[in-house]
């Protein structure tokens, strides 16, 4: 079994010399509650999806707060069957040091697999999960992506047509 994380994602953060802000705002999931708090809108956000997949790997997807994930498109860009993909549960994301509603891109987990959304590097600056629910990372979409070596980007969102979902 492996030991739990010391560090989460702002202190690997922190760690690589990257600018961000922590931003505490209440114990909150709904994505809604949480711009409501931080004052900022869906489309400046970027959320992360966790999955496990059958070797117990982390998979986590990564795209604009406001899209909708394209499951099919994912598993193709993790190399897998869209039927592998399992929802990771609370005490999976703990052995990342993570919470579920504030799932983060940026892992202790070294072997996580992780795909950006093709849109994200462009979104400018954005809020992200700090690995727990009370707080939100506002970083560079750009410099958060590059804060994760070996990820990989692919078309794996669908944005609304007619604004935020």
């Amino acid at each position: 079994m492996n030991a739990l994380p010391t560090v989460g994602p702002p202190e690997i953060l922190a760690s690589l010399g990257v600018s961000f802000r922590l931003r505490e705002h209440p114990d909150v999931t709904s994505p809604v509650e949480v711009c409501a708090a931080l004052g900022v809108p869906l489309e400046r956000t970027v959320k992360t999806l966790a999955f496990v997949t059958p070797e117990d790997r982390l998979l986590l997807a990564v795209l604009p707060g406001h899209a909708r994930l394209r499951y099919g498109a994912l598993a193709r860009a993790a190399g897998i069957r869209r039927s592998d993909l399992s929802p990771a549960d609370a005490g999976r994301l703990a052995r990342t040091g993570m919470q579920p509603g504030g799932v983060c891109p940026v892992s202790a987990d070294r072997a996580a697999v992780v795909v950006f959304d093709e849109t994200v590097g462009g979104l400018g600056r954005v809020h992200c999960g700090s690995g727990r629910r009370g707080s939100s990372i506002e970083i560079e979409a750009a410099e958060l992506m590059a804060a994760v070596p070996g990820a990989s980007t692919a078309s794996i969102g669908s944005l609304p047509t007619d604004g935020p979902a």
